[in-house]
């Protein structure tokens, strides 16, 4: 497995990263990389013992957090897309005082844009590292796209068969129903307000509003199945959420349930429309060419933006609501034409954006290296054993879960199948699990 080119890609949140960043492996592998991809705690624990290559990681740092450091030090070239960049449309100063910092950029090589619209506010907030900045699209966008529906099938075939006629609901109020609420949160929110001024107050309005927005959701939610007697409704909550805060709230309403598990994509296919309060996985239904309403019956501005204009319908009391179901179930098309959204994510017609990032890797330097062949065994060092047995509270071990639910090598196998078919891959590749949840994609 010599080679000068490595890329190694962290994954923190599986249900949101692992399917396209296995895009961006296998396209690598098919241009001649050896890829390692897996779970974001395992390739921390082992970053000293792996290849110096480029690391390709989910986000950079804010000030004061030390990871970025940590790797640079370890002589690895570090690039990086924010699964968070939409948060650049609600307020620029707030997330890029939370999520990129001088220091983490000075010491990494690229911070990929999902549009220009977002690079531009970069070079605004960080003028002195506006080489760092490149445009290249979100690869999560690239699954959007027909030639990766196979990809979803399988399970929306089986969500469907499970379920029949449904309504789908994706929370994101993981602010105020995290599964680690608590002292976890007041840690970051003291983080955050040292990391620049305002940031309190930026993170109590966004709670603020938050709140009462979900409260007129629970009251909104059992409604849908008094309008829409024949379709049961699904609520998915967001990968930070509390599934039991859910079930306490709607688990006596009959035809509710709460569900998870896999990406948000094969849920939305599945369904008859989704509702969503400003939600991510609304933009990814309207890309998926499936229909969806963003219920918005109080102000918020974190998700009140011009993105959400351009790719939702929305509306901001009950009986809109309930006219514009009724109206999509009926077979109304409130798609909005898809040139108008290039504007806030690139790349949405012709190359890929994980293509446009493996040709920004190919401009990099990097040190490579070997990886060890006793790399397995490392597994029963004191490190590791306490990392997978030391035992953890409940809402940690809940909070874990919900963040990597575990991924088998046959799994991996045949995602990359589709997946490399999707992309018109030509070479082969073979695929190992060389320590537990960490995987190599290396061409044949």
């Amino acid at each position: 497995m010599n080679s000068r080119k490595w890329l190694i890609i962290p994954v923190e949140v599986q249900v949101r990263e692992l399917l396209a960043r296995l895009l961006v492996a296998a396209i690598a592998a098919d241009r001649g990389f050896n890829v390692l991809i897996g779970q974001d705690r395992v390739i921390r624990r082992l970053a000293r013992y792996l290849p110096r290559g480029i690391l390709f990681d989910k986000s950079l740092d804010g000030k004061g957090d030390r990871k970025v450091r940590r790797y640079a030090n370890l002589g690895y070239t570090i690039a990086a897309i924010d699964e968070e960049s939409r948060g650049v449309y609600s307020e620029p100063r707030f997330f890029f005082s939370r999520r990129l910092s001088d220091e983490a950029l000075s010491r990494s090589a690229r911070w990929f844009c999902i549009s220009d619209l977002v690079r531009d506010q970069a070079i605004n907030f960080f003028p002195e590292y506006s080489d760092r900045f490149e445009t290249t699209g979100l690869p999560r966008v690239d699954l959007c796209r027909p030639g990766f529906s196979a990809i979803y099938e399988k399970e929306r075939a089986e969500i469907k068969e499970k379920y029949g006629k449904f309504l789908l609901f994706c929370s994101n109020f993981g602010t105020i129903l995290h599964v680690r609420r608590g002292r976890f949160l007041q840690n970051q929110m003291r983080r955050a307000a040292k990391q620049a001024p305002g940031n309190a107050a930026y993170r109590e309005r966004v709670e603020a509003e938050g709140r009462i927005n979900l409260e007129a959701y629970i009251q909104m939610l059992p409604k849908l199945r008094e309008w829409f007697p024949d379709h049961k409704l699904l609520v998915r909550p967001h990968p930070t959420e509390s599934h039991d805060t859910w079930r306490s709230i709607l688990g006596d309403h009959d035809g509710v349930e709460i569900v998870s598990g896999g990406s948000a994509n094969p849920w939305i296919l599945a369904s008859d429309c989704l509702v969503h309060h400003g939600c991510t996985t609304g933009i990814e239904a309207e890309l998926l060419g499936k229909p969806h309403v963003m219920y918005a019956p109080h102000p918020d501005f974190h998700h009140d933006t011009e993105v959400m204009k351009t790719f939702a319908t929305i509306v901001h009391d009950e009986n809109s609501l309930r006219e514009v179901i009724s109206d999509i179930l009926s077979g109304k098309d409130y798609s909005k034409p898809r040139k108008s959204l290039e504007k806030y994510y690139a790349a949405q017609v012709g190359q890929l954006a994980s293509e446009n990032v493996i040709e920004a890797f190919d401009k990099l330097t990097q040190k490579g290296g070997e990886l060890p062949d006793w790399l397995p065994w490392l597994r029963f060092t004191p490190r590791h054993l306490v990392a997978e047995y030391w035992p953890r509270s409940a809402a940690a071990q809940a909070y874990s879960k919900q963040k990597w639910q575990g991924v088998s090598l046959d799994e991996i196998r045949t995602t990359l199948d589709v997946l490399r078919e999707g992309a018109h891959c030509q070479s082969s590749v073979e695929v190992e699990e060389i320590f537990p949840q960490l995987f190599s994609v290396t061409r044949r």
